[in-house]
Parts: structure tokens; C-alpha cells; sequence
């Protein structure tokens, strides 16, 4: 009776250990499977991202990371958004740069010459009369030479994604009409708070005066500046018109504008999502650029209207030769002679 006893309770422990261990084991797998959805839905999860730029919501900058970051959106499949900041709300082009590095700031919009602090290299895209049309520029800065310059930025936090288009840059002022070098002598004018720039404006005889942008409208309302260099778009958008009496078409610089990343925010993103921001900025610069295109024809309808006299032929020889010192000191500074000849001989 007492071994019949014992083999019973026996039997009874070995089935209550078995109905324990299936269901730790029912909890093991219930953990396990709840540990894979949690990492789906990591990886579902939207990354939110802040882009910054100088100009207003009516400049190609912003109707660029509009598209962009459409295209963002659509090609992550909703994984990456982007929040645009216009209107120097998160700083300026050199805040911008720098809270890119600390990773502060996700991306921006600036003009190359803005962020030659950065990557010296640069300058030589702001070499006055380099390219002898946009198509030549565009040739350059998406092929190998542009490539290799954005390259640069790693060194500094910060990735180059792509380059979009600022425009050729064009004079204006508030003192007389400009058709040669001889007409801007003894003028103030701003200029953007590079070397080449100063160096290029003072061989016209100028006085050149390095200013934020944030304050150059401000200096031309008051006559602390006699005159500027921008864009035509620039002129337009940001209403330099109403401050500036003649604009002279000297288009004595291609200004690229790059579109950076911060390398912290990079390296944070899956390869997948990498590949998204590369081949989406690289896709834009072709609607920001036909954007320009198409804002500066009607710009220049309309600056006359709005009591702008343009000068449309000014003798660009002339303005040509007299800078041509600044290619010499460049080449030498930089270490970039091969470079500039690769440059004027793209075809």
C-alpha cells in the first residue's frame, strides 16, 4: 500500500514538474516574441530631423528642403521627417556649421562661401569669373572635383551630402549704374566674411566689408554700405529692391550652396536610411537649380518694375582681367593649382 502510495505521489511530481517547465517555457517564448515586435517597432519608429537655413520661406533654399524633404519622407517610407527651420531660426550659416558638428543642429542649406571656415578648399569654387556658365559649374561640383572637395567636411563632424545652387552673384548698389571696374571705385561694399572675397573686391578698388547677412539689409536701409553682391533670386526674395537702386549683372561668382549632414546625426542612422538622405539631396539639386531658373527670369521682369535700373551688359572682360591676381594667391595658398586647371578645363 505504502509503495503504491509512493509511486503515485512519484507519478504526480513528475507530471507537476513537466506542466511547470512548459510553462516557463510558454513565458520564455511569450518574452522572446514580445522582444522582437518592441525592435520592429524600433525600427518602425519616424526619426524627426531639423534642417536650418539663413533665407525666408520664399527662397530656392526653402522650396529645395521642402522637396527634399518630401522626398525624404517617401523614399524612407515615413521612417525619416524633417522639420525646416528658415530665417536664420537656428543661427546663422557659421551657427549653423558649428551645431552641425556639435549635432545640435541635423542638416542645413548654406552657401559655399559661408562655410570656407570649414572646408578651405571651397574658395576655389568662389574664384571670380571660374565657370563659364551653370552648365559647366554643375558639370564640376556633381562629378569627381565636387565630390572630392565634400569629402572635406568628414574631418570636421560634418558629412556633405550634395551640392544644390545659390546662383551667379551680381552687384548691387544705391550710387550710380556699373558697366566697368572703374565704376565701383571707392565704393563700400558687403561682402561675405571670406579672404578671396575681400582680396578680389579691393584689387576693383572697393573698400570691402565682411557682414552676416542677418545684418546686410539693416546697413543698406541706413548707408552704412553703399552696395552688395547676391544672386539675382537673393535680390528678389529678400527684397534687397527696396534698399538698392541699381543692380549690375556682372555674375563675377558661381555661388554653389552645400547641403550637410552632422556626422554624429549620420552615423546614428541605419546604411539603408544613409543612402535615403544621399540620394535624396543629390536628387533635389536638380529642382532647387531649374527653381532658380525659373525665379530669376522673373525677377528680372520684375526688378525694373519695382525701381531697379538693371545694366544687362557690363564689360565682364574687363571686371576679368582686373581680378585675375586672386587665382595666382589661391593656387599657391591652397595647394590647388591642379585643380583649378581641372576646372577651367572641364568641358
Amino acid at each position: 500500500m505504502v509503495k503504491k502510495t509512493l509511486r503515485k505521489g512519484l507519478a504526480l511530481l513528475i507530471i507537476f514538474t513537466l506542466i511547470i517547465s512548459v510553462a516557463l517555457v510558454g513565458c520564455g517564448t511569450e518574452k522572446s516574441s514580445t522582444s522582437k515586435s518592441e525592435n520592429v517597432k524600433q525600427e518602425e519608429k519616424t526619426v524627426v530631423l531639423k534642417l536650418g537655413h539663413v533665407l525666408n520661406e520664399s527662397s530656392p533654399f526653402h522650396k529645395g528642403a521642402e522637396e527634399f524633404a518630401r522626398k525624404v519622407e517617401e523614399k524612407s517610407k515615413g521612417r525619416l521627417k524633417i522639420e525646416i527651420f528658415p530665417s536664420a531660426q537656428l543661427g546663422n550659416d557659421r551657427e549653423l556649421a558649428e551645431g552641425l558638428q556639435l549635432g545640435t543642429v541635423d542638416i542645413s542649406i548654406s552657401g559655399s562661401a559661408a562655410v570656407t571656415g570649414f572646408v578651405p578648399r571651397l574658395q576655389v569654387f568662389d574664384l571670380p569669373f571660374l565657370f563659364r556658365d551653370a552648365e559647366h559649374a554643375y558639370k564640376v561640383l556633381d562629378g569627381p572635383i565636387g565630390d572630392e572637395v565634400l569629402k572635406d567636411f568628414e574631418a570636421k563632424g560634418i558629412v556633405g551630402l550634395a551640392f544644390w545652387e545659390n546662383g551667379f552673384r551680381h552687384l548691387t548698389n544705391s550710387k550710380r549704374p556699373v558697366k566697368i571696374p572703374e565704376d565701383v571705385k571707392g565704393m563700400k561694399i558687403r561682402v561675405m566674411e571670406i579672404p578671396i572675397h575681400v582680396q578680389f573686391w579691393k584689387l576693383l578698388g572697393t573698400d570691402p566689408t565682411p557682414m552676416a547677412w542677418t545684418e546686410v539689409y539693416t546697413a543698406l536701409q541706413q548707408h552704412t554700405v553703399d552696395g552688395q553682391e547676391n544672386p539675382i533670386q537673393t535680390i528678389y526674395t529678400q527684397k534687397i529692391y527696396e534698399v538698392q537702386k541699381y543692380l549690375s549683372l556682372t555674375g563675377h561668382v558661381y555661388a554653389p550652396a552645400v547641403v550637410m549632414i552632422s556626422k554624429k546625426t549620420y552615423e546614428g542612422l541605419s546604411s539603408d536610411l544613409q543612402k535615403v538622405l544621399t540620394e535624396a539631396a543629390k536628387e533635389t539639386a536638380t529642382y532647387e537649380r531649374n527653381y532658380i531658373k525659373d525665379l530669376e527670369t522673373k525677377a528680372l521682369k520684375e526688378l525694373p518694375k519695382l525701381g531697379m535700373e538693371v545694366e544687362m551688359n557690363p564689360d565682364k572682360e574687363a571686371f576679368k582681367a582686373a581680378v585675375q591676381p586672386v587665382y595666382k594667391d589661391i593656387g599657391e595658398k591652397l595647394k590647388v593649382k591642379d585643380m583649378i586647371e581641372k576646372i577651367i578645363n572641364t568641358k
